[in-house]
């Protein structure tokens, strides 16, 4: 009677051990491949770089009323 209860318990215990090595690796594994689906957002910029439109002078010197003419 006390074999069987300890092979019993021993039984028990590798089970729990088994199962907690199964968890401890897969537990990264999934945090892993949430992280790597949260990465396929676009990315959206903090701040917004606005050239202003100027005086309506270009680079070649020439208003845009004289090339619209």
């Amino acid at each position: 009677m006390k074999k069987d209860a300890i092979s019993t318990g021993l039984f028990i215990a590798i089970g729990f051990l088994c199962v907690a090595i199964v968890i401890a690796i897969l537990i990264p594994v999934v945090r892993d491949v949430i992280d790597d689906a949260d990465d396929n957002r676009p990315v959206i910029p903090a701040v917004s770089l606005v050239q202003p439109a100027g005086s309506g002078v270009e680079g070649t010197g020439q208003k845009l009323a004289d090339l619209l003419v």
